[in-house]
C-alpha cells in the first residue's frame, strides 16, 4: 500500500509541476510523455517499475499521458533499456557513437543498419556521493577529482564485479549500484579526492573496454568516428578529459560535446519521441539494443479530459 501511495502521490506531483510549466509557457500539449522515477529494474525477473502513476498525471493535468515504456520489452525477455538509440537514430544520425553520462553511463553504436547499446557503468550518482564526502553537492568541473591520485587497487577491485565481464545487451539497476557497487569504493581508505580521481578514470576505462568489445564482436572499427556526449557528466571537465584522451589514444574516436540544450534535454526529446511513436503504433524499443525477442511498442496510455489521442 505504501508503494502504491508513493506511485500515486508522485504522479500528482509530476502533474502539478506540468501544470505550472504549461501556465508559464502557454503551451497546449497533445500529450504528456512521462518516464517516472525507477525504483526497481530487474529484467532477469521480468520486473521494472517507475514511480509516477500516469493516471494521476492525466487526472491532474487533463492531458493524455503515456508512461511505463519499459515493461513490454522486459516481458519479451529484453533489458527494457536503453531507450535512447531510437532517438539517436532519428534525431542525431550524424553521430555513429553516442554516450550519455547521467546517474548511469550508457553507450550506443550504429553499425551498418542496426544499433547496439547498453549500460557501461555507474556514473554521476556515485560521483555525487563521493563529492559529498568532500562537503560538496557535486564535483564542479571535476576540480576535486583532478587534485586526487589514481589508485589502481580500487580499479582492479571494481573490475572484478561480474557485470563488467558480462556480454551486452545488459543494464544496471540503481539499487545494485548503491548496495553492491558503492560499498566496494567505500571499503577503501582513500581520500575523497583519490576516490573521485580513480572513479573518473574507471568510467573512462570501462567505456574504452566496452567499445573495444563491440569492435571485436561486430568486426568493425571506430577509428575516425565521432561520439556525441550528453548528460550532466559532460560538464565534468576532468571526467571528459579522461574519456576524450583514452578514446582518442586507444580507439581513434573524436569526442563531441554539443550545446547546453542538447546536453541537458536529449533525454527529454527521447521521451517525447517515444510517446509519439507509441500513439502511432511504431516500435520505440529495438530488440538489437535490449535483447528482447522482437522490436516492440512500449507505453501505457491514460486518456485526459481535455482531449483524446
Amino acid at each position: 500500500k505504501e508503494l502504491w501511495m508513493a506511485h500515486v502521490t508522485f504522479g500528482k506531483y509530476i502533474g502539478d509541476l506540468a501544470n505550472t510549466f504549461l501556465k508559464r509557457t502557454d503551451i497546449v500539449p497533445d500529450f504528456i510523455s512521462s518516464h517516472g522515477h525507477t525504483v526497481f529494474h530487474e529484467p532477469q525477473n521480468h520486473m521494472t517499475l517507475q514511480l509516477g502513476h500516469g493516471a494521476s498525471i492525466a487526472g491532474t493535468t487533463g492531458f493524455p499521458v503515456i508512461c511505463d515504456f519499459r515493461s513490454t520489452d522486459v516481458a519479451l525477455n529484453g533489458q527494457g533499456a536503453p531507450m535512447i538509440p531510437i532517438a539517436e537514430n532519428l534525431l542525431f544520425s550524424e553521430y555513429p557513437l553516442c554516450l550519455n553520462i547521467g546517474g548511469i553511463v550508457n553507450v550506443s553504436a550504429r553499425i551498418n543498419d542496426h544499433y547496439i547499446a547498453f549500460d557501461v557503468s555507474p556514473a554521476n550518482q556515485v560521483l555525487n556521493k563521493l563529492a559529498s564526502l568532500a562537503g560538496q553537492a557535486f564535483d564542479l568541473d571535476g576540480l576535486t577529482a583532478k587534485k586526487g591520485i589514481l589508485q589502481p587497487e580500487l580499479i582492479i577491485a571494481l573490475n572484478k564485479m561480474e557485470y563488467f565481464s558480462a556480454p551486452y545487451p545488459k543494464s544496471l539497476d540503481n539499487n545494485w549500484i548503491m548496495k553492491e557497487f558503492y560499498p566496494i569504493i567505500k571499503s577503501f581508505d582513500y581520500s575523497p579526492e583519490d576516490k573521485l580521481n580513480t572513479f573518473c578514470n574507471f568510467i573512462a576505462q570501462r567505456i574504452v573496454q566496452e567499445l573495444k568489445s563491440v569492435c571485436q564482436n561486430e568486426n568493425t572499427d571506430f577509428s575516425g568516428k565521432r561520439m556525441l556526449v550528453t548528460g550532466g557528466g559532460a560538464y565534468n571537465q576532468y571526467l571528459m578529459e579522461c574519456i576524450s584522451d583514452m578514446c582518442s589514444n586507444e580507439l581513434g574516436i573524436q569526442v563531441s560535446i554539443p550545446p547546453k540544450q542538447i546536453i541537458e534535454f536529449k533525454e527529454a526529446l527521447l521521451m517525447a519521441l517515444a510517446g509519439l511513436l507509441r500513439i502511432r503504433n511504431i516500435p520505440n524499443m529495438l530488440h538489437t539494443v535490449t535483447g528482447s525477442s522482437v522490436d516492440n511498442i512500449g507505453g501505457c496510455i491514460y486518456q485526459g479530459t481535455n482531449h483524446l489521442i
